[in-house]
């Protein structure tokens, strides 16, 4: 690769998050050095024709970002002197605010669908949390949703037109706007629940047999799709909690003891009430972004509660191991149960 062009696939997978320390050098350089300049304008250009002739989703303000990026910077001098390098260090802002921008429209793919009506030739939005970072987002309906730690978020960019469907992968608290037309629904795997007007909670984390939905206020129907065969499963509403099983099929509704607790998540509550040690420290690594291992796995069937209350990540640990009425030590980043 000549030394005055870009690494494109770099770019790319450091959007996605996927780089290490020195490649994020990389991108840094790429971003302040003139030589890379010429380079990095033909790569936001192809990528800005590459939206403008496909079915993108709208992003707020882009046009102009661009526009600002194309008049002020693109034909600028390279810089030489200490005012000039500020000049690039702007240049560079706008220019990473830009990639940014563009990726993000382009972080969609392709609608699939079992039903027998996909949305016709649509697109997604995705919405994806590293461990250790949660998000409140604003759907198109006005419907508001809170995003846990490790999740992903999806919808159609005919979402709100031709339906309201989303998919999620982890755990998400969702406050839905009420519409007469399409029904509010989230899948997981192959269970969808269908809001009645409500406010509720779905964990759901694949790799692991269990889905979990819980109302705080309102109604929700549970349907599961399998084969082409649509089966209730069951309505539950305010104060309920319906676990599903995928290895076994089973749903059992239970009622909670404090519909507080649904969702309390995102005001950074952590409850849990006789769960096994290791889906404990799962949630711990995802909700701290962390690393835990055991040395003895059979400690993970460690029945234990305990309710954690906007607790750091130090005493997060301390509370747990006490609890579990065992020890632990730090290697480097990883947190080693003994």
């Amino acid at each position: 690769m000549d030394s005055n062009e870009i690494d494109r696939q770099l770019i790319r997978d450091y959007l996605r998050g996927n780089y290490t320390a020195s490649q994020l050098n990389r991108i840094k350089e790429y971003l302040s050095e003139a030589r890379y300049r010429e380079s990095l304008d033909k790569f936001l250009l192809e990528e800005w024709q590459a939206i403008t002739q496909g079915m993108q989703p709208e992003m707020p303000g882009m046009d102009a970002a661009y526009q600002k990026f194309q008049s002020r910077y693109k034909k600028a001098p390279a810089p030489v002197h200490r005012i000039a390098q500020r000049r690039l260090w702007r240049y560079a802002g706008v220019a990473a605010m830009v990639i940014s921008a563009l990726f993000a429209a382009r972080l969609v793919r392709p609608w699939l669908s079992g039903r027998s009506n996909p949305v016709a030739a649509g697109q997604w939005v995705v919405f994806h949390n590293e461990p250790g970072k949660r998000n409140k987002i604003l759907l198109p309906d006005s419907s508001i949703l809170y995003l846990g730690s490790a999740g992903t978020i999806k919808y159609n960019t005919d979402y709100n037109n031709t339906n309201r469907r989303l998919v999620l992968e982890g755990e998400a608290y969702f406050m839905v706007k009420h519409r007469g037309r399409q029904p509010f629904t989230v899948v997981t795997g192959d269970i969808s629940t269908i809001d009645i007007g409500t406010e509720f909670n779905i964990r759901y984390y694949p790799g692991q047999a269990a889905v979990a939905v819980a109302v705080a206020k309102g109604n929700v129907e549970v349907r599961k799709t399998n084969a082409g065969n649509d089966t209730r499963l069951a309505a539950i509403g305010q104060g309920q909690q319906l676990q599903y099983d995928s290895l076994t099929s089973q749903a059992v509704v239970s009622n909670l003891g404090d519909t507080g607790l649904v969702g309390a998540w995102r005001r950074g509550v952590l409850s849990f009430r006789k769960r096994p040690l290791k889906e404990v420290t799962d949630e711990l690594e995802r909700y701290y972004g962390v690393s835990i291992r055991y040395t003895n796995a059979a400690a993970g069937d460690i029945l234990i509660t305990t309710l954690l209350n906007n607790t750091t990540q130090k005493d997060a640990i301390n509370i747990v191991t006490l609890t579990a009425g065992i020890h632990y030590t730090r290697e480097g980043k990883t947190i080693l149960l003994r």
